[in-house]
């Protein structure tokens, strides 16, 4: 995944994330309570880009690729024109790791999620919570069970992405009696120029970085590097009572 991050941020300027972010968050901004805004696994398609040049409010950013947060941290500065000295980029394994400490107004949540058990989801939630004041607001984008790669056929389905999502399963992790679900979408998008352009490069810098010489096998990621793919996601906000 590292080959397939460099290729993003060769492909994908800064405006061209800002153009793509479908995030709704941002029309909560004016919710917003006192407290940090954190992105776990937040990689460099991270909303904290657009938050950037928020002068007085805390950001985190938590990554386990310490290369993804420096690509990161070069993005904000360019939004923002200067580095702050209130962005915390942290390089954290959460399952073994703690949280940065204080209250969070906002928890991001993008793509992470699905690469956890459920069980794994809920202990990860309930280490959140701790951190979480009245008012947080929390944006989560999951895999659903539509995605293109689930196949409960499959004996390997769960080996890479652990889980896909319903919105069923999102509100037991997130019950009623705490939080509310004030955004909620199940969106289907599918891939753009470049989002082709960087998985044909992609395919290129594996078959070099492997010294794959097998024709068919060439043949085979290549092949992948084409396919017209529909990414399936559920899209919800939920606001702490």
């Amino acid at each position: 995944m590292q080959l397939y991050w460099e290729v993003f941020g060769e492909v994908f300027s800064t405006d061209d994330i800002l153009k793509n972010d479908f995030n709704p968050v941002y029309r909560f901004d004016d919710q917003l309570v006192d407290g940090a805004i954190i992105d776990i696994g937040c990689g460099q398609t991270s909303p904290l880009i657009q938050y950037a040049d928020l002068s007085d409010r805390r950001l985190i950013g938590i990554d386990n690729e310490a290369f993804q947060l420096e690509k990161l941290r070069s993005r904000m500065t360019e939004i923002a024109g200067a580095e702050s000295e209130k962005w915390e980029l942290i390089t954290s394994d959460i399952q073994h790791e703690a949280l940065p400490a204080g209250k969070y107004a906002m928890v991001i949540l993008y793509n992470i999620l699905h690469f956890f058990s459920l069980k794994e989801c809920s202990e990860l939630m309930g280490e959140i919570y701790g951190h979480l004041i009245t008012g947080s607001l929390i944006s989560i984008c999951v895999h659903s069970t539509k995605y293109y790669k689930n196949d409960p056929a499959d004996p390997h389905n769960n080996e890479y992405f652990k889980h896909y999502f319903t919105q069923e399963d999102l509100d037991l992790l997130l019950p009623y009696k705490n939080f509310e679900r004030i955004y909620s979408a199940d969106v289907e998008r599918v891939y753009g120029k470049k989002d082709h352009d960087v998985a044909q490069m992609w395919g290129e810098r594996i078959i070099t970085a492997m010294n794959i010489k097998d024709g068919r096998v060439k043949a085979d990621i290549r092949r992948q590097g084409k396919e017209k793919l529909t990414e399936a996601e559920i899209i919800c906000v939920y606001k702490k009572l």
